[in-house]
């Protein structure tokens, strides 16, 4: 390694921190290259962060060009931040060449929609490194669901890992390339983060509830629609201005710190729903239009710098900041950079203009608006701190309490599950919670915060510390189990929250499970109603309704079908000789026989007291002796082994349909029941459908 003399000491050269403003990519990463790592040595990472006008295929093969063996992580941003300089156009990448550092990317390709299927995926590639804890330096595409990804990953690793990050541009690359998936990750171990976050906006006296909602989109506001309750609060607007009064006017949602989660409103949809950056917001959401005033912005970077900084022996800076909150502080966004800057000490540092950011409460992540984000590395691990705990007002309060009664049952377990999830950890900032649900006598996880297996909850449920909560909910002999741990001693005040939200989500569940009870109901006597209750086949009604939907399938897919009539013979016969005892074992036999004859696709029904009929799917003339005589076969099996005064025999009509001449379900089975007959003459002459 490299070292400078400086006054008879020697400092090691670790890292880096370049930037060029050219034009031509290849120039502009050659500056940038031979500035950061002149003061760095020869480096093992790379942070890569460039403006939109920079083709980012050529700056990465340049890069890779130059240092093969380097890994590499970054994106483009609407803004590229160089310790107390704002580049809009600009390429930056910071050094690193720490001894000890272990440093991995992933970048998993993923097509498919679901944000939290993608997070436990980053998760278990991050278990792949062999890290047992360190940080994440997480760059999401802003279309992704930050939350629910963050949920995924976060039940994957837990919090043993720190994590940090801010929404990109429209690339975002590793060494291994540039868009390989929604998101790149960095993962750090050797060396320690500390870390800060503040936004400065403050609540107006404008409270507003969330009354509907549509998956990522609120659909009203108060009952009304949401432009309406948004102008309401702020003032005429046109709709195509939302992107930039939403800047202006944000929404916050309290939590039980007093603090405030904000969410930005972002674009209207044609029929009015508005949508939001990044994140889906609930029903029954109780939130406060938002405020930022220059003062209140800068004093938030000058506390979150001041947070930050307290790592041993600091080596480098990297920041987030919202590329709203340079919108609304304009000219003085500067002052905002300089405050940090000067915060650390000229400290190398490195960030992007971010469209959400990421950043922990306590351990647990948590996906922020208005944010501004800065993280020190250093060598030394920072003292663990506990979060400041104040009471919130008690408006709050009372806004936390609706939320907790406006819980209600979405119409799917996996949607409500994920919906308790969401506001446990917005309203009380839960460190790890989840969801033992009792089902068919087992313990299913199934809502969860930082764990993926239901041993690892009752694991710590066998020794409880003072800050975490277990509740039994349901049945006492064989209760399930909601499991609570917020990242301090809890207070009484969060106890009877705590209680009271499990309470609710108890509430909820009965509720649901009495749902679940009458749809049973209901569908057990619609089964009844189509169901012929001698054989468990269907009735003449429920033939009749489902016939006529195969018929249109048939139809509509050009496969030719038909309708089987069989007349179980004899059975007045039977009746009379032995009882309609034996006559009712008689039809159920012959039922059964019909059953393994046919095809589950098939519509097997009993339409009268000795009559059944079959509608057949793809069944051509030709196939139709084949079954027959397997019919026929079984039926004389079952002769052969019951030893009983009577046997078996059908007499059988067939009717085809072609699609080329549609008919009616009812006019085939009229013209099957008369071949039927056909079929009971012809057995007296010996020339039967039915093989003898």
């Amino acid at each position: 390694m490299e070292t400078l003399q400086s006054g008879g000491l020697e400092r090691l050269m670790e890292v880096g921190l370049g930037y060029s403003e050219r034009t031509d990519e290849k120039a502009a990463l050659e500056e940038a290259l031979s500035q950061a790592v002149q003061t760095s040595g020869v480096p093992s990472f790379f942070f890569l962060f460039i403006t939109p006008q920079y083709n980012p295929h050529r700056i990465l093969e340049a890069l890779r060009e130059a240092f093969p063996l380097a890994k590499i992580l970054g994106c483009s941003a609407e803004g590229v931040v160089v310790g107390r300089r704002l580049l809009s156009r600009g390429i930056a990448l910071l050094a690193l060449a720490v001894p000890g550092l272990r440093a991995f990317t992933v970048s998993p390709p993923f097509e498919g929609s679901d944000s939290y299927a993608l997070g436990e995926l980053v998760g278990r590639e991050v278990q792949r490194t062999s890290l047992g804890e360190g940080t994440l330096v997480i760059l999401p595409d802003p279309a992704l669901e930050v939350p629910l990804f963050l949920q995924g990953l976060y039940n994957v690793l837990g919090p043993r890992f720190l994590y940090l990050g801010g929404g990109t541009g429209a690339f975002r690359f590793t060494e291994q390339g540039v868009n390989l998936g929604p998101v790149s990750v960095g993962v750090f171990e050797g060396i320690a983060f500390s870390s800060a976050a503040d936004h400065g906006w403050s609540p107006t006296r404008e409270l507003l509830v969330v009354t509907k909602t549509r998956g990522r989109e609120v659909v009203e506001i108060d009952g009304i629609p949401p432009f309406e309750a948004y102008c309401e609060r702020v003032g005429d607007f046109s709709r195509e201005d939302l992107p930039w009064v939403g800047t202006l006017y944000p929404l916050g949602f309290p939590g039980i710190f007093g603090d405030f989660l904000i969410r930005d409103p972002a674009y209207f949809t044609p029929d009015g729903a508005m949508g939001f950056v990044g994140a889906s917001i609930p029903e029954g959401a109780v939130g406060y239009l938002m405020r930022g005033e220059k003062e209140s912005l800068l004093a938030a970077a000058a506390r979150a710098s001041q947070k930050a900084i307290c790592v041993g022996n600091p080596l480098f800076a990297l920041v987030f900041d919202c590329v709203s909150r340079a919108l609304v502080l304009g000219e003085a966004f500067e002052e905002e950079l300089k405050i940090v800057d000067d915060t650390l000490g000229g400290l190398p540092c490195l960030g992007f203009l971010s469209v959400g950011e990421i950043h922990p409460r306590g351990r647990a992540p948590l996906f922020r608006n208005k944010t501004v984000v800065v993280a020190v590395a250093g060598r030394k691990r920072a003292r663990e701190r506990f979060l400041s705990v104040c009471d919130a007002s008690s408006e709050v309060e009372l806004a936390i309490l609706h939320e907790i009664s406006s819980l209600s049952f979405p119409g799917s377990y996996q949607e409500f599950f994920r919906e308790v999830v969401e506001r446990a950890v917005r309203l009380f900032g839960v460190q790890r919670m989840a969801f033992l649900w009792r089902r068919d006598q087992e313990l299913q996880l199934a809502a969860s915060w930082g764990f993926s297996d239901p041993a690892e909850v009752q694991k710590e449920m066998a020794s409880p510390k003072e800050h975490q909560r277990i509740f039994l909910l349901g049945e006492q002999e064989a209760p399930s189990v909601l499991f609570f741990e917020a990242p301090y001693p809890l207070r009484r005040r969060e106890h009877r929250l705590y209680a009271l939200f499990a309470r609710k989500v108890e509430d909820v569940l009965r509720f649901a499970r009495h749902l679940e009870e009458q749809k049973q109901r209901l569908r057990e006597l619609e089964h009844l109603s189509l169901t012929d209750e001698l054989t468990g086949i269907y009735n003449r009604r429920g033939f009749l309704v489902l016939a006529e939907h195969a018929l249109l399938v048939a139809q509509r897919e050009g496969k030719e079908a038909g309708v089987l009539f069989l007349d179980l013979d004899n059975l007045k016969w039977i009746n009379d000789q032995f009882g309609h005892e034996e006559g009712d074992r008689a039809i159920r036999e012959f039922g059964r026989i019909i059953q393994k004859v046919f095809r589950k696709s098939d519509v097997i029904a009993r339409i009268g007291g000795d009559e059944f009929a079959v509608l057949l799917s793809g069944v051509k003339n030709a196939n139709l002796q084949r079954i027959l005589h397997r019919l026929t076969q079984l039926v004389e099996e079952w002769n052969s082994r019951n030893q009983c005064s009577y046997r078996l025999s059908f007499s059988a009509g067939w009717a085809p349909f072609l699609p080329s001449q549609p008919q009616k379900i009812r006019e085939l089975l009229s013209f099957a029941d008369a071949r039927m007959y056909d079929e009971k003459r012809k057995k007296r002459g010996g020339n039967s459908l039915t093989p003898s």
